[in-house]
């Protein structure tokens, strides 16, 4: 019996050189007033991306028969294993029981009877798993988990660009930038650096739901903005010596009042995908499963509710459901798959639009005061898990306000302002 089996992490020997192509299209035009207009497209293809995940991981099937039966016994008001019936009910055989793997005491405990309720057939096999390794539920019995490296990861890329310019004339400087963009992928992960976004477990949402069914990791990538606005400028005031306003100033006056200028910055970008996730180990040990989406999804937007830190892009009670017998009189968004499904396609939600301002010379960051709240999968009090607490809640990233990257990132950091006098000698 092997209850504690080491971990592995290993690289596949046939190894590829990831590689990404790139191909575009731009036409420009010259316009009146300074101005350059420019269209173009852009795409992108990359091959053989690292992937990391669980190659060595615990699956329900052998064993679907029996959780199948437990969950009907129990139904029929009898244990899990088939005992304690009522007068005249018949059990369902269980054959993990009957074939000696495990024995009645074990899954008649109330874990067990936990993982019948939530249909978690993975969380009861990894448990299985670990008292005897008589039910051969992984590939390799020696180690736990074996993370896996290869290359075998793909992506796409498409984005209509518009860009308009105005050189620096007559003391103004703008630009402005509109991408229009899609990216796919089947995992969005640093496979290595957990600083990085790696790190996968089995609740992270970033994590394969099952290794044998990377098709249904295909979708948005977890870093997609569909939409993306970038507006600068720069405007020389015209005050000073031969300016519109105190043109006639002697030098001492327009050291002072000459020179300065007002540069802004404004950025548009849409939410990020995510997934809601079950919370629940439907299919195998490795991963949790996705929620199924039922009826019509919901609309993301942030409120507040009751009991909650900071807002929430769903109604922790009202936007899932957990099927039982019965129940109505509420919505239903979100439900816990049933046994060995694994759920909803990845990313199949999106967090509200991102936008900050700052100005310069008085240099503001979010000048607005505009809340840009994270999206649950990378909030550090929120979760995508309907199981959680803090499902749905959006608050709030760990930043080290008050620098530039983070405001901008993030938008959690408090409006900022700064006087600053630059001398140039």
């Amino acid at each position: 019996m092997l209850t504690n089996a080491p971990a592995l992490t290993v690289f596949d020997q046939n190894f590829k050189l990831p590689t990404v192509h790139e191909w575009s299209l731009t036409i420009q035009r010259e316009l009146p007033g300074g101005f350059l207009a420019q269209v173009g497209y852009v795409g992108r293809r990359g091959l053989r991306l690292q992937r990391a995940y669980d190659v060595n991981q615990i699956n329900a099937d052998p064993i679907l028969p029996s959780f199948i039966a437990m969950q009907q016994n129990v139904g029929l008001g009898c244990n899990p294993d088939g005992t304690g019936c009522p007068s005249g009910v018949a059990p369902r055989p269980v054959p993990i029981v009957a074939n000696g793997i495990v024995t009645g005491a074990f899954v008649n405990t109330s874990t067990t009877r936990t993982d019948l309720t939530q249909n978690g057939a993975g969380n009861f096999a990894g448990r299985v798993e670990q008292t005897t390794l008589a039910a051969h539920l992984r590939p390799n019995q020696q180690f736990g988990v074996i993370t896996y490296l290869d290359s075998g990861g793909d992506s796409y890329y498409h984005a209509g660009q518009l860009t308009l310019r105005k050189s620096f004339s007559q003391g103004l400087l703008f630009g402005l930038a509109y991408t229009y963009g899609k990216s796919i992928d089947d995992q969005s992960v640093d496979p290595v650096g957990a600083s990085s976004g790696g790190g996968l477990s089995t609740t992270n949402s970033r994590t394969p739901v099952d290794t044998r069914t990377w098709r249904n990791e295909r979708a948005l990538s977890d870093f997609n903005r569909t939409h993306v606005v970038t507006i600068n400028s720069v405007y020389e005031l015209p005050i000073g010596r031969g300016k519109m306003f105190a043109g006639s100033a002697n030098g001492f006056v327009d050291r002072i009042i000459g020179g300065w200028s007002l540069a802004g910055l404004y950025t548009f970008q849409s939410g990020e995908p995510f997934s809601v996730t079950s919370g629940i180990r439907t299919s195998n040990f490795s991963h949790v499963s996705r929620a199924d989406i039922v009826s019509t999804k919901p609309d993301v937007h942030y409120h507040d509710a009751a009991g909650a830190f900071g807002p929430v892009v769903f109604d922790s009670v009202s936007a899932f459901a957990i099927p039982v017998a019965g129940a109505t009189g509420r919505p239903q968004h979100f439900l816990r798959q049933v046994v060995l499904e694994y759920g909803s396609q990845r990313n199949q939600e999106y967090s509200d639009p991102r936008a900050s301002s700052l100005q310069f010379r008085a240099e503001a960051f979010n000048a607005l005061n505009h809340p840009n709240f994270d999206n649950p999968r990378d909030a550090s009090v929120g979760s995508p898990n309907i199981q959680s607490s803090v499902f749905a809640g959006t608050c709030c990233a760990t930043v080290a306000p008050p620098t530039t990257q983070t405001i901008i990132q993030t938008g959690e950091s408090p409006r900022v302002i700064q006087l600053a006098l630059k001398l140039d000698f």
